[in-house]
């Protein structure tokens, strides 16, 4: 129980006319008692106005000395909550017209302030490390003013952090606030007696079509574990995460339980077996496009999945297929085998290639995402006047991280992207390769109003003969996503007829800054710089310059710039449309 000991001083004014007008009211008056307050402000003036009951009906001379005695006792409690133990108020009520009106002056006096935080805990959960961080920020902390909402805050504080860690039988042996009002101090002790940890216990699942040794895979625990809440929320997570549940619900069912181990129950109700997805897009790199998608969203019982999608543009022509086989954390970790097919038109070069490729891709809990791969590559090609056919085995590996905030259309995140694919000849390949591609976009938001884009591209490709290099990994810049102001992959290497042939090397930057109009529409302006060169002291890079609207749709953001290649003495002008987010 909490121990208080409190002092509080108080003087009530009243005249002869308020008397008078009290003994001749009647029950009419029951309009809102009007209430003005001196002497305090902040803090203790809006507990004073939260405590003060306004909606009363003085008809008597009794009445209105009750409401007074109420009055003072509510200014008491309010201040005596903030620490304020000496306080002194002035309390009058008058009639005014056909309302009343209530006078409030306050002297708050000194504030009361926290000596001494005694916490402690014992059982169990003394050397439990939450429980400990918990302790060190506590609202409650010795120097600080007195309020007595910190104190219950502290103690509300420690019992979630012990439920949350599967305390549950956890008590405060000691719950005490001594304070002395005349010193000016107040001590406040709390000891809580933890009690056992509980554990988490097997787990049930509700009708589903997986065999248990799969859904067994996706809970992040063992019988045994002892509890938090957060691995039981990690769990329900999961689920929803693997793609596999429209709905998930994860339950304790400490009633059930023997000891200290609670079983788990997870209500999941199966998504759709099959679904068929269609696209429409348009941007000035490729012209319309068109997407058909179907995914089979699990083949068997023990989660594997099959996908395939047909993807259909002036420029870009594209097929492929995709298994994947769950491994032993099917949310993060996976196996995929994905045939393509792919024709390309575009500017100079066209190509026209067919791969099978083996994945494995991880996910940690850093964020970032490890794929290893395998991809077997034929592909036929024309570069300006050149043209050949390469065969290719591509061992790789690329390491990736996405973050945002904002949904579809994010104000804040960064996405990094770097993959390296090495191609030997004594591996059955028709030319030696090692491509190396570095890739960085950062988008930050001040104040609701102002937002950055800062991006950059690096690549390169060292090989034993350029030419039997596919057109598929060399390099070419200018573009929506690239150099504004030039055409899709305009920017590189040339041959003698003047025709784009694709570099050994990339290098490219990008600078945006967009306003906030009004609703969901923004100006932009922005700088690119970059090019696809051949040899590295050759680089030279084109400057792109120029201003553009954003649109929040509810698909996405809609991106529309007027940009100059000004690095050009023609200075080429052209208009660049897409969709989507920066990365």
């Amino acid at each position: 129980m909490s121990q208080t000991a409190r002092r509080f001083s108080s003087r009530v004014r009243t005249s002869g006319t308020a008397l008078t007008v009290l003994m001749l009211a009647t029950a009419s008056a029951s309009a809102a008692i009007e209430l003005s307050l001196t002497g305090a402000d902040g803090q203790l003036a809006d507990n004073i106005r939260a405590h003060i009951d306004t909606e009363v009906v003085v008809d008597s001379e009794l009445a209105g000395r009750f409401y007074r005695e109420q009055v003072i006792e509510q200014v008491q409690n309010a201040a005596e909550a903030l620490g304020y133990y000496q306080a002194e108020a002035d309390v009058a009520l008058r009639r005014e017209d056909d309302d009343w009106a209530l006078s409030i002056a306050v002297t708050p006096g000194p504030r009361v302030e926290v000596r001494d935080v005694a916490l402690d805990v014992t059982g169990e959960g003394a050397d439990d490390p939450r429980l400990e961080r918990i302790r060190r920020i506590l609202p409650l902390q010795s120097g600080a003013a007195l309020n007595h909402a910190d104190y219950e805050a502290s103690k509300r504080a420690l019992s979630n952090e012990a439920l949350q860690r599967g305390f549950f039988d956890y008590r405060f042996t000691t719950a005490r606030l001594a304070v002395n009002a005349e010193a000016g101090w107040a001590d406040a002790t709390l000891t809580m007696d933890s009690g056992p940890r509980y554990e988490l216990g097997e787990v049930t699942f509700s009708s589903t079509p997986f065999r248990r040794e799969f859904l067994e895979r996706l809970v992040p625990f063992r019988p045994g574990t002892p509890y938090t809440a957060d691995a039981v929320a990690d769990f329900n997570q999961r689920l929803f995460e693997s793609g596999y549940f429209e709905d998930a619900v994860v339950e304790t069912q400490r009633d059930a339980g023997s000891g200290k181990r609670i079983p788990v129950r997870a209500e999941v109700t199966t998504g759709e077996r099959n679904s068929v997805t269609t696209g429409l897009g348009y941007s000035t790199d490729e012209g319309p496009r068109l997407r058909f998608g179907y995914e089979r969203h699990y083949v068997n019982n023990r989660g594997h999945r099959f996908n395939t999608e047909l993807r259909l543009s002036s420029a870009r022509q594209g097929l492929n297929a995709r298994y994947e086989i769950p491994l032993a954390d099917p949310v993060n970790d996976e196996l995929s085998v994905t045939t393509a097919w792919q024709n390309e038109d575009i500017e100079d070069s066209r190509s026209e290639r067919y791969s099978v490729r083996v994945g494995r891709r991880q996910t940690f809990t850093s964020g970032w995402t490890r794929t290893q791969s395998l991809r077997v590559l034929s592909e036929r090609f024309t570069a300006g006047l050149d043209s050949g056919r390469s065969r290719l085995v591509l061992p790789g590996i690329r390491f990736s991280r996405t973050r945002s905030r904002g949904g579809v259309d994010p104000d804040w995140g960064d996405n990094q992207r770097y993959s390296l694919e090495i191609a030997r000849q004594e591996l059955l390949s028709d030319v030696d390769i090692a491509r190396l591609q570095l890739g960085s976009t950062w988008l930050r938001n001040l104040r609701e109003v102002h937002r950055f884009e800062l991006g950059a591209e690096l690549g390169g490709v060292a090989t034993s003969d350029f030419n039997e290099v596919p057109t598929s990994l060399r390099f070419f810049a200018g573009g929506d996503q690239s150099v504004r102001g030039f055409a899709y992959r305009s920017l590189g290497p040339k041959d003698a007829s003047g025709d784009v042939t694709g570099g050994r090397y990339l290098t490219t930057a990008s600078a945006e800054y967009s306003y906030a109009l009004t609703g969901n529409w923004r100006l932009a302006t922005f700088v690119d710089a970059g090019d696809a060169y051949e040899e590295i002291d050759a680089f030279d890079p084109e400057v792109g310059t120029g201003f553009g609207v954003r649109w929040s749709s509810p698909v996405g953001p809609l991106r529309l710039d007027f940009a100059w290649g000004v690095s050009r003495e023609d200075v080429p002008f052209r208009v660049h449309f897409s969709i989507g987010p920066p990365f």
